[in-house]
């Protein structure tokens, strides 16, 4: 079994955490054998936080804010870095916005400042808006010929109907064409905000020099933001919702993905969920894998990986396949959840899986990027600091026990979302998974009347058993 030794790099990372003047929190971790630092400006607001006519909006904005500031072009944005070096980039969740720069250390007070004008000075110029507008759209039609991304959008409108979390990152062509100056500066301006900010950097970077580039540079709005809740408070769970969704498209394979309910980053059993994530469809010996691809050749493409929330969580299994074998397909993925809460998971299966998730943790130790988007997110959900050697406790700790009761409760029948893409008929593909699942959850229903009642079942063999005694000793039977 691996082990982390004793005294290892990551014991030496010094973690510093200080709030600027106007209010913005500031998290570093300096690593002192890096040459690199990366850097992150988290906004804590993403597609989850728009509004009815927003859909899009948080994405739209991130693009925008690269089109130009009050100080530099577009071009301007991208050369200042890449001169020194450095990378620029940013991303989108249903959770988050961050802007993140990565060069050497040396670099630090360029990245700061390229980084802090995009968020302080941003120009939204109404013809950059208009051409964006077609950026974007194109890039929504990019999507949607990509099945294997197409269909989380699917899914998520599906498991979480009604709430925000359904909403897709990247909106839809209508709403984006609807976009207005206007409502992009309303938006920027309920957002970014000092509330909803925090900047977050790993790497060889000094915890007091970055802290005075801040205050040089980062001039967030001073309106108070619109926080979910605080740091590290339990918020009410969302429950993703079973459904079925069969959808024919023009393509060459079909894709299927279902998923279970897993717990959130605020629950201590997101560590059994990783366990059984690894066991599921995690890796070349998970046993999807094994099943769907190796033993039966049914896909090329088979998987499964956690979506986890700040309040609720998916565990999901992807699988792309022919459409002829698309039923078997589902039928072994759901048989191979059905074996694991009937017959449950082997020991070795889960060390396999301690070992894989420490090693990874581990390995993620050395990049600077990884640790930075670690430092961000416990901040923004717990509200503290993780250092990795908590992590790996926590792996320690997870039992075989753990992961059966978290595997008995998640992957019940009734609980699964299941949603197809491609050249499928629709009602039949339908009825087949209904008819499945149904079967499945009977199965389930019957295993579960055995096991509660082992008593009954003993003694009623006592009594059948005494009755043939009794046959026997009068000389009938």
């Amino acid at each position: 079994m691996l082990r982390s030794p004793p005294r290892a790099a990551f014991d030496r990372f010094k973690y510093r955490k200080s709030t600027l003047s106007q209010g913005v929190r500031v998290v570093t971790e300096t690593h002192p054998s890096s040459v690199g630092v990366s850097i992150g400006i988290f906004v804590d607001k993403g597609t989850r936080d728009e509004r009815a006519d927003e859909a899009g909006l948080a994405h739209f904005v991130e693009h925008m804010v690269f089109k130009g500031t009050k100080h530099r072009s577009a071009f301007e944005i991208s050369k200042d870095l890449e001169e020194v070096g450095a990378d620029l980039n940013a991303f989108t969740s249903r959770e988050s916005t961050c802007f993140v720069a990565h060069g050497l250390a040396e670099t630090l007070d360029r990245q700061v400042e390229v980084l802090c004008d995009l968020l302080s000075a941003p120009t939204f110029d109404p013809e950059d808006l208009a051409k964006e507008r077609d950026v974007v759209v194109q890039e929504i039609s990019a999507s949607e010929d990509q099945l294997e991304d197409c269909i989380y959008d699917r899914y998520l409108s599906r498991a979480f109907h009604g709430h925000s979390l359904a909403l897709p990152i990247l909106g839809t062509s209508n709403s984006i064409r609807g976009m207005t100056r206007e409502r992009v500066l309303k938006f920027f301006k309920r957002q970014y905000v000092v509330d909803n900010m925090l900047v977050a950097a790993a790497g060889r970077v000094d915890h007091d020099e970055l802290c005075e580039l801040l205050e040089k540079f980062l001039h967030p709005a001073r309106a108070p933001g619109q926080r979910r809740l605080p740091a590290g408070t339990t918020p009410v769970s969302v429950e993703p919702q079973a459904f079925v969704q069969i959808q024919k498209r023009r393509a060459e394979q079909v894709h299927l993905l279902m998923g279970s309910p897993s717990p959130s980053f605020q629950e201590p059993q997101r560590f059994e969920a990783m366990f059984l994530n690894a066991i599921l469809g995690g890796g070349l010996t998970s046993r999807l894998y094994q099943e769907i691809r190796e033993n039966r050749g049914l896909a090329y493409s088979v998987y499964s990986h956690l979506y986890t929330f700040s309040d609720a969580g998916l565990c999901l299994m992807y699988a792309a396949t022919e459409p002829k074998k698309a039923p078997e397909a589902f039928e072994v993925a759901l048989g191979e959840m059905t074996k694991i809460r009937q017959e449950g998971v082997q020991r070795d299966e889960v060390e396999m899986a301690r070992t894989q998730l420490r090693a990874s943790t581990l390995l993620s130790a050395d990049d600077t990027d990884s640790r930075m988007q670690s430092l961000a997110a416990n901040e923004m959900i717990f509200g503290r600091y993780r250092p990795v050697r908590e992590v790996l406790k926590e792996f320690e700790r997870v039992k075989i026990d753990g992961v059966m009761a978290l595997a008995e409760k998640a992957l019940m029948p009734d609980r699964l979302g299941v949603a197809m893409l491609g050249p499928i008929p629709e009602k039949p593909m339908r009825d087949f998974v209904a008819r499945e699942l149904g079967r499945a959850a009977r199965m389930n229903s019957s295993s579960n009347s055995r096991a509660k009642s082992p008593r009954r079942a003993r003694v009623s063999k006592a009594q059948k058993k005494r009755a043939s005694i009794r046959k026997s000793s009068t000389g009938k039977g």
